[in-house]
């Protein structure tokens, strides 16, 4: 699903705002559709709310703004909007609670990602000569790699977040944590500037994952895979990492 954030679609709507649901009875105070020949995971076409349209119409074109992941449930559902309008993580939760009040979910919103400053931490797994990196996508530069971890929520403290974070990710037990710097980190990942500041821990995990070559991480929003991969190539500059600022640390 996140290959369509910040992406122009098309949606065909064949639940426009006032109509009523057939089983549930509630009625669509947005445009809701498909953005045909697009299979999500459950195997139906991936559904779209659409925002800042007021009136009913049968098919839309904008730019998915925001992403819903349902934590009990396989429908991940995108938002859609005009070219030029961003919603919060906030608006689009009330935007959309007519129905997703009845699911556990998380929001990423394009504008988040694009004005927000991120507090994350990050963990340094060895391996020998290897570290744990998390693989990702970009359309343009190919593949990139940086540390498993995550945000730090409000009113947490940093080496608390990072154990839960990989605990999270690794479904695993955690020993030997050390704080080692942070890095203000600025980069662009198809297209979407970012901008976060890294407290960077160095730990270790239970012995059954020094024992995988590739782990998936489906506790984010977006599920990945995690690699040992040989710090000699991030170096080298063979493979992208990210911060790059960290390099000089592993």
């Amino acid at each position: 699903m996140k290959e369509f954030l910040g992406k122009k679609v098309t949606v065909i709507v064949d639940r426009p705002i006032g109509s009523k649901h057939s089983e549930y009875g509630f009625y669509y105070p947005v445009n809701c559709g498909y953005i045909p020949g697009n299979l999500a995971s459950n195997g139906n076409e991936i559904d779209a709310y659409i925002l800042g349209i007021y009136e009913p119409i049968t098919e839309f074109e904008g730019k998915v703004i925001g992403i819903i992941h349902r934590k009990n449930n396989a429908e991940d559902k995108l938002v859609v909007a005009k070219e030029h309008h961003l919603y919060s993580k906030e608006e689009i939760r009330v935007l959309t609670e007519f129905q997703e009040r009845f699911f556990d979910i998380e929001i990423t919103a394009l504008d988040y990602l694009k004005q927000s400053i991120r507090n994350t931490v990050r963990a340094i797994i060895r391996r020998g000569e290897e570290i744990l990196a998390i693989e990702e996508k970009d359309e343009k530069k190919g593949k990139y790699y940086y540390l498993p971890g995550g945000g730090i929520e409000f009113l947490e403290k940093s080496n608390v977040a990072i154990y839960r974070e990989i605990k999270e990710e690794l479904e695993c037990e955690i020993y030997d944590i050390k704080y080692k710097t942070t890095v203000e980190n600025l980069f662009e990942i198809n297209g979407i500037k970012c901008h976060e500041m890294c407290r960077i821990y160095e730990l270790k995990v239970d012995d059954e994952i020094y024992q995988k070559e590739k782990i998936k991480i489906t506790a984010d929003i977006f599920p990945s895979v995690a690699k040992w991969i040989n710090i000699k190539e991030f170096k080298e500059g063979k493979k992208l990492f990210y911060p790059k600022r960290l390099i000089d640390m592993l």
